[in-house]
């Protein structure tokens, strides 16, 4: 991911960066002659760019003054100067935009890991984001999807403004060489009393151990719900879809409380390498119901 470094701190850089004095700017610089929008550092198919927006005192790359509207393309090393009092800033980075939130109380950043973004914080998140399956960005919150869009501010018990990159509007499919959901095969080994869940992902010649978690509990009943499924013939399509609220009543958890295990549960899997995290579990648009998004299932007995 992209980093431009100051003198005092480190920004990542989110596919569209706003240079200037305005405090609505991503990046904002208090020397006096910074024009309130001053200049662009933007994501332009495969490179960072610089854009100048008319500032009164330019912006400089590498020494050189850019005219008005003008661009210039940028790599690791380029120096960028915001008028003539402001101190240079230097790309450090130069790789694509990512998703990520930034805090607007204290501009604290979060990064998305296989694709999902869990706020405020992975361990503890009211609210997800992550790109659905038809290749759009959604939001998930209180068990319920909805539609994001670049630079909306979210209430994850403060404000975060979220930064969606275009670059990964495709589907996940497309690649070929990435870890994926649909790829997976899961190994579910309980004990006996079921007070103990292992989880191991299997992608081809890949392993990931999950190791035992609470979370991977609530998994574990989706998944026998999808194999249930499956020996009875339901299409693949329909397979493994559970109301919610059955589910809350068979773990004997509050909606809440499944939430922060269903986010907890992609987090891992997105930690692990896994592009497309957030496919785990699947919702069912305008319903309450959710099944696990993995066919490949096996449960198997934990030996003592």
């Amino acid at each position: 991911m992209a980093i431009l470094r100051g003198p005092e701190r480190a920004l990542l850089l989110p596919e569209r960066c706003l240079v200037g004095r305005s405090r609505s700017c991503d990046l904002v610089l208090s020397a006096g002659d910074v024009s309130g929008e001053h200049a662009v550092v933007q994501w332009s198919a495969d490179h960072w760019e610089l854009r100048e927006l008319g500032s009164r005192n330019g912006s400089f790359v590498d020494g050189t003054r850019l005219a008005a509207g003008e661009r210039a393309a940028l790599q690791v090393g380029t120096r960028l100067r915001f008028g003539r009092l402001a101190p240079v800033w230097t790309l450090e980075d130069a790789g694509p935009p990512q998703l990520m939130a930034v805090a607007l109380a204290d501009g604290a950043c979060r990064v998305a890991e296989g694709g999902y973004l869990a706020l405020p914080e992975p361990e503890q998140p009211t609210l997800a984001v992550y790109q659905g399956q038809d290749g759009g960005w959604v939001v998930e919150q209180d068990g319920v999807t909805r539609p994001a869009a670049d630079r909306d501010v979210l209430d994850a018990g403060g404000l975060w403004r979220v930064h969606l990159p275009s670059a990964l509007g495709g589907t996940w499919e497309d690649a070929t060489d990435l870890a994926i959901v649909a790829r997976l095969r899961l190994v579910f080994r309980v004990s006996r009393d079921e007070e103990q869940v292992e989880l191991v992902a299997f992608c081809g010649e890949r392993r990931f151990d999950l190791q035992a978690r609470v979370h991977h509990y609530p998994l574990l009943l989706l998944a026998r719900r999808r194999l249930a499924d499956a020996a009875a013939g339901l299409p693949a399509a329909e397979q493994g879809f559970m109301k919610q609220d059955e589910l809350l009543a068979m773990l004997r958890l509050k909606e809440d409380h499944l939430g922060i295990y269903i986010h907890r549960a992609r987090v891992q899997l997105g930690k692990a390498g896994v592009a497309d995290a957030a496919a785990l579990v699947e919702r069912r648009a305008g319903t309450r119901m959710l099944r696990i998004g993995v066919a490949a299932l096996e449960v198997q007995a934990l030996e003592a």
